[in-house]
C-alpha cells in the first residue's frame, strides 16, 4: 500500500511540474499550436501575401492533374465545386442555376463556360431596340424581308417542324453577327437531344439553311457563309455583320421571337 502511494505522490509531481524547455522550442506551453499547410495555404494571410496569378495558375494545375490521375474522383467533385462557388459569387440566381444545369447536362460540347456567366452589358430588353426602318434598307432586302414575313407567318405554335427549325436557326445566327454558332448548339436549341447530333441533326441544320438561302438568292442576296469544321464543332454563320444584324431586328420584332434566348446588345448606330 505504501509503495503506490508513493508512486501516485511521484505522478502527481511530475504531471504538475512546470515545464521548462528551451524558449521558442515546439514543446513549450508558450508556443501556439501550428496551423496544418492546408490550414495555411486556405488562410486570408496566405492569399493576401501570394502572388495570385501563379497560385491560381497552380490550383489549376493541380485540378488538371487530378482530372488526369483520377478522373473518377474529379467527375465526382467539379460539378458541384463549380456549383458551390457560383453560389457563393452571385447568391440566389435561378436564371444563372438553369443554365449551369444545362451546361453540366450537354451545353458544355459546345458553349465555353464564360459564356452562361451573367455578362449586363451582354444583352438588352428586346422591347429597347427599334423595329427596322424600310427607308434605310435596300428595295432587295425589302424584298427579302417581305419573302421572310410571308415563310414566318401566322401564330408560331401552329407551325410545321420545318418551319420552326428554320426560324430558329434563323436567329440563332443573326444574334451571332458576324461571328459563327457551333452545329451542336443549334441542333440543341431545336430540341433534338444530343443523341440527334450526327446525321440527322446535320441534315436538319443543312435543310433550314438551304431553304432560307432559296429566299434570298433571287435578290442577289448570299445569306449564309460556308460553314467549316466537322461534327458538333461545325460552324455555322452570316455571310456578313450587316445582313446579321438586319435580320436579327427582323426576328426579334416577330411574335415567334419567344422561342429564340435573350438579345445581344445592338450596336450604337442602331
Amino acid at each position: 500500500m505504501k509503495f503506490k502511494q508513493n508512486t501516485m505522490t511521484k505522478q502527481r509531481k511530475a504531471t504538475s511540474a512546470p515545464i521548462t524547455n528551451m524558449k521558442d522550442s515546439r514543446s513549450s506551453q508558450d508556443t501556439e499550436i501550428p496551423q496544418s499547410d492546408f490550414e495555411y495555404y486556405s488562410s486570408d494571410k496566405y492569399r493576401n501575401n501570394a502572388n495570385k496569378k501563379l497560385y491560381h495558375e497552380k490550383l489549376l494545375e493541380a485540378f488538371r492533374t487530378l482530372a488526369q490521375e483520377a478522373p473518377e474522383v474529379f467527375d465526382s467533385i467539379a460539378p458541384e465545386m463549380l456549383q458551390r462557388s457560383i453560389w457563393s459569387w452571385r447568391g440566389a440566381d435561378p436564371l444563372l442555376s438553369k443554365k449551369f444545369n444545362n451546361w453540366i447536362l450537354g451545353d458544355y460540347q459546345w458553349t465555353p463556360f464564360d459564356e452562361i456567366l451573367p455578362n449586363e452589358t451582354m444583352y438588352v430588353d428586346k422591347n429597347d431596340i427599334p423595329p427596322l426602318n424600310p427607308e434605310m434598307l435596300s428595295k432587295s432586302q425589302q424584298d427579302f424581308l417581305g419573302d421572310l414575313s410571308g415563310r414566318f407567318y401566322g401564330d408560331p405554335h401552329r407551325w410545321d417542324a420545318s418551319t420552326r427549325d428554320q426560324f430558329i436557326i434563323l436567329g440563332l445566327l443573326a444574334m451571332a453577327g458576324g461571328g459563327g454558332v457551333r452545329q451542336g448548339k443549334l441542333i440543341h436549341s431545336l430540341g433534338m437531344g444530343l443523341s440527334e447530333e450526327g446525321v440527322k441533326g446535320s441534315n436538319t441544320v443543312r435543310a433550314a439553311k438551304i431553304a432560307l438561302s432559296r429566299l434570298s438568292n433571287p435578290y442577289g442576296i448570299k445569306l449564309f457563309a460556308p460553314a467549316t469544321g466537322h461534327g458538333g464543332e461545325r460552324i455555322h454563320s452570316f455571310a456578313n455583320v450587316e445582313l446579321a444584324e438586319t435580320v436579327l431586328r427582323f426576328v426579334l420584332h416577330h411574335q415567334a421571337a419567344l422561342l429564340l434566348p435573350p438579345a445581344p446588345e445592338m450596336p450604337a448606330q442602331y
